[in-house]
């Protein structure tokens, strides 16, 4: 007899399907990465230069109550895809700021370009890195982030980066544990 948990999550999930997509490995566009016009201008802007930023996309026409996406087109001579989100306006007090609203209704701050469509993490069915791997390789993962975090941003205050690099080396630490190597643990 097999255990219910083990029953559910095989019926769930059968093995035909493809492996979930992580999320931090597809390209994405947050809300930030466009200039949307204030609410007093009415105009409509084009962005015919996105290619540049986000190769998936030809070009975007952006405007205080929507955007719209065209996709390259596969053949020449035709026209590509064309994708449009509304925006949600939420006002913060000193201004707005918007989200995507997704095909299926929920308001996101950020699309994610997967199979030749842009939708939301829950519409493309992506996991983050740290839901895939398991409880001894977590603390690796979060080193990694930790040391990407103080290669990228060379300005930081010293007790900020002081304090990082402490947590990178107790990050370390736990990782060398977990893996069982030889090095000793400080927490037991």
């Amino acid at each position: 007899m097999m255990p219910r948990q083990l029953a559910e999550g095989l019926r769930r999930r059968p093995k035909e399907r493809p492996p979930r997509p992580i999320l931090e490995q597809l390209p994405s566009i947050n809300t930030k990465n466009l200039n949307i016009p204030s609410p007093y201008e009415y105009k409509t802007y084009i962005l015919p230069n996105i290619s540049f930023r986000f190769p998936q996309i030809a070009s975007a026409k952006v405007s205080f109550q929507a955007v719209e996406f065209h996709h390259p087109s596969l053949h020449r001579g035709q026209i590509g895809p064309i994708q449009t989100f509304n925006f949600k306006h939420i006002d913060t007090g000193f201004g707005f700021r918007h989200a995507f609203i997704c095909n299926c209704g929920r308001p996101v701050l950020r699309l994610y370009y997967h199979s030749r469509r842009l939708a939301c993490r829950h519409c493309i069915g992506g996991i983050y890195s740290s839901q895939a791997v398991n409880q001894n390789q977590r603390p690796v993962l979060q080193a990694a982030r930790i040391a990407d975090f103080l290669d990228s941003h060379s300005r930081l205050f010293r007790r900020t980066r002081e304090r990082l690099t402490r947590k990178l080396g107790e990050k370390l630490m736990r990782a060398q544990g977990k893996l069982g190597t030889e090095a000793r643990n400080l927490w037991e």
